[in-house]
């Protein structure tokens, strides 16, 4: 029977400890400094897992929270285990405490990796000092596009930045266009002879990582300050462990790697054959058509009569659609992917049926009415769902896109995920203990609704296909390709489009891309 080496130690000075070996068990050991405490949990001989704030422990009895960014939580513990004094050594890595400081050393185990200690811990916009030491690289960190065309990818000499005041945002960029700021907040540094570690920083809350200097940065709100290291002998290494730690992403349908065309927007099948009829004519090996507001009636400015959010067909325009979505799978090899958003307007009896059981997003607290929206009203005025609700993403699922998924729709397009509208003073059920602000849970938003999708299709054998503008850590493994927004039609967008591209590979978005050509058509005049 294996033990489980828990050992809580102090700044003082203590008598050298030594644990003996321990096989195959989850090692955790907490050590304090003052009123502040670290937790060490080895989950593999490559990965660690550290907890550092100041307040009351949770302790070593269980394991340290993780976030709905992370999928695996049952690793079964490093093969081999050394605990003397404040080092702690496993078969791939050493971890060195420096007492007072709670400053963690991080090596491969023969190679510092880096040094990072506290920063501001006792303020609320705190972080960790992170050495750069040997390390010449870094790639990951998400979406952010930088002005001037540059297809550079590395983070080394930058500072990525927050979108907006929480965090995910549609940046409003002049050279680029409007494209996403999706934070994913795992880093890959880099140095000689494969000198070189993974670092997922397991936060919902907006970071700033800068690394223009020695030692690098990285800020953030909440209480305590979580964050994994992986370790291993190159870059393919290290992300196959990233994956295993936030969920790979299933195959997508094969149709869904095809040509899929779209536009704002199809009026009416009409307007989809005759576009049809064109790409074949000229030889485009079309396989799908991506169906924008209009297929459910579009939306009305200002006004809380707007159809956003009833996610059923506009018969009138587009009459009988389950026979036209057979005809086109039977006859032309056609599949439709349809957009949702997470706003109902306000007069829908989609909002009464939401609001009577507790599903929108609320104004303020618990017992409050339905948060109402008029904020960059375009799209009407009302409510906003509350995915950190699994039953709200449950109850929606069954009963608006079912329907469509039975009928033959093969994807779906969640748009405004960052989110773009919100109340900023608003309650949801949120995504961690006792905690349900705005800033609890934006950065999540996408992510839970992405994740009551793909818990809609798990009872099914067909596999999920999503397409979304903003994402975070985990995004990847409910079957979610991202696209970057509305960008610019512009060869400097597009040029950036590859640095924002490298950056979300590694950040594990394995499928992700532009809209061709670009969307916002304002471009500077030529000269």
């Amino acid at each position: 029977m294996t033990t489980r080496a828990i050992v809580i130690l102090t700044a003082l000075f203590l008598p050298l400890l030594v644990a003996p070996p321990a096989q195959a068990a989850v090692q955790r050991v907490q050590f304090t400094s003052g009123s502040t405490y670290l937790i060490v949990e080895f989950l593999d001989d490559d990965l660690v897992h550290f907890e550092l704030a100041n307040g009351t422990s949770p302790g070593t009895g269980s394991p340290i929270f993780t976030t709905p960014q992370v999928a695996k939580t049952d690793y079964s513990g490093p093969s081999s285990f050394n605990h003397s004094g404040n080092t702690l050594t496993t078969a791939a890595m050493k971890v060195e405490v420096t007492a007072g400081t709670l400053c963690v050393k991080v090596s491969d185990p023969a190679r510092l990796l880096y040094e990072a200690c506290p920063r501001n811990l006792a303020q609320a916009w705190k972080g960790l000092s992170i050495g750069k030491g040997s390390m010449q690289h870094a790639y990951g960190l998400g979406e952010q596009f930088f002005t001037g065309g540059s297809a550079n990818g590395d983070w080394v000499g930058r500072t990525r930045s927050p979108g907006g005041p929480y965090g995910n945002a549609m940046v409003y960029d002049g050279d680029n266009g409007p494209v996403g700021n999706a934070q994913i907040p795992v880093l890959f540094a880099v140095g000689a002879a494969n000198l070189n570690y993974g670092l997922l920083l397991d936060q919902v809350y907006k970071q700033e990582w800068n690394l223009t200097g020695d030692p690098w940065t990285v800020d953030t709100w909440g209480d305590q300050l979580r964050w994994y290291t992986m370790t291993g002998p190159d870059l393919p290494d290290l992300r196959k462990d990233y994956m295993e730690l936030t969920g790979r992403p299933p195959v997508p349908p094969k149709k869904a790697f095809g040509m899929w065309v779209s536009e704002f927007g199809y009026d009416n099948w009409a307007e989809i054959d005759n576009r049809l009829s064109g790409l074949r004519a000229a030889k485009f090996p079309v396989d799908g058509f991506v169906l924008d507001l209009p297929w459910f009636g579009g939306v009305t400015a200002g006004s809380d009569n707007t159809r956003m959010g009833t996610l059923t067909w506009d018969t009138t325009a587009f009459p009988s659609p389950s026979a036209a979505i057979a005809g086109y799978q039977a006859n032309q090899g056609i599949g439709l992917m349809t957009i949702e958003e997470s706003y109902v307007g306000k007069n829908l009896p989609e909002h009464a049926d939401l609001a009577s059981r507790g599903y929108l997003v609320r104004a303020g607290c618990a017992a409050c009415a339905p948060a109402y929206l008029t904020t960059n009203d375009w799209w009407g005025r009302g409510g906003m769902i509350d995915w950190t609700q699994d039953a709200a993403g449950d109850h929606w699922h069954a009963v608006k896109r079912q329907p469509l998924i039975d009928a033959g729709v093969q994807g779906h397009w969640l748009d405004l995920g960052e989110p773009e509208m919100y109340d900023a003073g608003d309650w949801t059920s949120g995504v961690l203990p006792g905690k349900h602000a705005h800033a609890d849970y934006h950065n999540l938003y996408n992510l839970k609704w992405a994740e009551s999708i793909a818990r809609g299709y798990a009872s099914g054998t067909r596999r999920p296909f999503m397409l979304a503008r903003s994402g975070a850590a985990g995004m990847q493994r409910h079957g979610v390709a991202m696209w970057s927004a509305d960008i610019g039609s512009k060869l400097t967008a597009l040029a950036q489009q590859q640095n924002a591209q490298l950056h979300m590979s590694m950040s594990g978005i394995d499928y992700y891309g532009s809209d061709i050509g670009g969307f916002r058509r304002r471009c500077s005049t030529p000269t």
